[in-house]
């Protein structure tokens, strides 16, 4: 016993250290349980799904990820069958001892791609070291960053879309336009408000809509706050039901009970806030970091309009300003100048394609009443054409600035849309080459819809009184990011 204690129960701590260094990659944190060394960091990965649960349960904004379902993805590329039907309309009935007539099911095989999503966060050392008033500076960027991926996330799984971002998947609004455009129920699965109010008449014919192609009796419709409030306006005002709460105090009496939801005919439609619903509002006043050059004009001919019988244009004189914008951001913006429109033209905006390094992947399209940016409209985005020269960009005012979006949903997982999986949220530190620690948050997945008919899009919804148009991502202060730390003058 004493031989034992002696060999292997006592050793200096500079062995001990030499020890744990020549057992692992020396990696610090909480990956690696806290060690002293700082060397190979960039080696071992860290799971966030304990932050992600945290984050799901926890961050109120954050609705569609939390609702979804989720399943694993199996390879980069999701190949999926689709029984489209159990046969043809054929007479089942046969002769006495004859043979029914044969009918063979749907299928329709389909695929979606794998898209990847991360963010790369830095912490310089001296912010490692120094009191702050964040605490645990690591640990905090870690859960800024998975906040801000899961933030875009929320906002692309309806809005992205693979046209205009060759590295997004295609959100639910982009799958769902895909899949019954040119058909002849496009109509009945993009609903067009023109700048009405959502109302009781509308829900009822999609909910309707959604019944009578096999949906379930719970659908959830997702909209933002300023939607939300405009519908409960249209219900209680002008003579209409009047909303009264009361409380446990029999004294105590509130006008204004919330309205949660709604009861069809058909389904009971449960109202799901979503401020990453919002619209987009004016452009960028100064260019993004890596974002493409602001699009310059042709000498003559950069605004016309020209008659269309499928315009939806209304007449008026118009100031439009057009953007460039790739993977890492948007472009200040041109202004193109203004032109009068009749009703039935639309307008032609020609400008130079970005072409030089690093080129325009897209361009967006803001419109407005002056020649002052900041009070213009985003109206929509289209993809870059290929090649130099000048690109044509039409205005048909399918989509009116500043209006809302809703997407009534069957959220079922198995049979409607899910959320695919190949690798899910996690922490991955990178190599140290400078007195900062660098690390990515990364989630491996895209949105696949099965059944589009069983959603509807509800566009160009109007307002009706005041309405925030705060951007989604911005600072609220305005002041210029000093990142992980900031020395102050005393």
């Amino acid at each position: 016993m004493e031989n034992l204690i002696n060999g292997f129960g006592q050793s200096s701590v500079q062995e001990l250290e030499e020890l744990n260094k020549a057992l692992g990659t020396g990696t610090e944190g909480e990956a690696y349980g806290g060690g002293a060394f700082a060397d190979m960091s960039a080696l071992r990965p860290q799971s966030l799904e304990p932050t992600l649960k945290i984050v799901t349960a926890q961050e109120q904004h954050i609705k569609f990820w939390k609702s979804i379902g989720k399943k694993q993805a199996f390879n980069t590329v999701e190949e999926f069958n689709v029984l489209d039907s159990y046969g043809g309309n054929s007479s089942p009935f046969f002769v006495e001892g004859g043979l029914p007539n044969e009918e063979d099911s749907n299928y329709i095989r389909q695929s979606q791609m794998v898209k990847f999503l991360g963010t790369t966060r830095v912490i310089t050392h001296p912010a490692t070291l120094v009191r702050n008033t964040v605490g645990d500076i690591v640990a905090r960027e870690t859960m800024n960053g998975t906040l801000w991926l899961l933030q875009q996330l929320e906002r692309a799984l309806y809005f992205a879309d693979e046209s205009l971002d060759p590295l997004a998947f295609n959100g639910v609004i982009a799958q769902v336009k895909k899949f019954v455009q040119g058909k002849p129920y496009e109509s009945q699965h993009i609903i067009d408000m023109r700048g009405e109010p959502l109302d009781e008449n509308t829900l009822e014919d999609i909910a309707t809509i959604i019944a009578d192609n096999y949906g379930s009796p719970k659908l959830e419709l997702h909209l933002t706050n300023q939607v939300h409030k405009d519908f409960s306006k249209l219900i209680t005002g002008n003579g209409g039901r009047q909303r009264v709460m009361m409380s446990g105090n029999p004294g105590d009496i509130r006008l204004g009970q919330p309205v949660r939801g709604y009861s069809a005919n058909v389904a009971d439609i449960d109202f799901v806030n979503n401020i990453f619903l919002k619209p987009d509002t004016a452009p960028k006043a100064v260019s993004q970091k890596g974002a493409p050059a602001v699009p310059t004009l042709p000498g003559t001919g950069a605004l016309v309009a020209t008659d269309d019988s499928t315009s939806k244009m209304d007449a008026g004189t118009y100031h439009y300003f057009v953007s460039a914008k790739n993977s890492n951001g948007e472009s200040a913006p041109v202004h193109v100048g203004s032109v009068a429109v009749t009703s039935g033209q639309r307008v032609d905006i020609t400008i130079n394609k970005v072409v030089t390094d690093p080129v325009a992947k897209s361009y967006r399209v803001y419109r407005g009443y002056t020649s002052n940016a900041s009070e213009a409209l985003f109206a929509f985005e289209v993809p870059a054409e290929s090649g130099s020269g000048t690109q044509t960009i039409a205005d048909r005012n399918f989509d009116i600035p500043g209006t809302d979006t809703a997407v009534l949903i069957d959220n079922d997982p198995e049979n409607v849309l899910c959320f695919k999986q190949l690798a899910p949220l996690m922490k991955l530190p990178l190599a140290r080459i400078s007195a900062s620690e660098r690390f990515m948050i990364l989630l491996y997945g895209m949105v696949q819809v099965y059944n589009p008919r069983r959603i509807v899009v509800v566009k160009n919804i109007g307002k009706l009184g005041i309405n925030s148009n705060r951007e989604l991502f911005n600072p609220s202060y305005g002041a210029d990011s000093f990142g992980t730390i900031k020395p102050v003058q005393g």
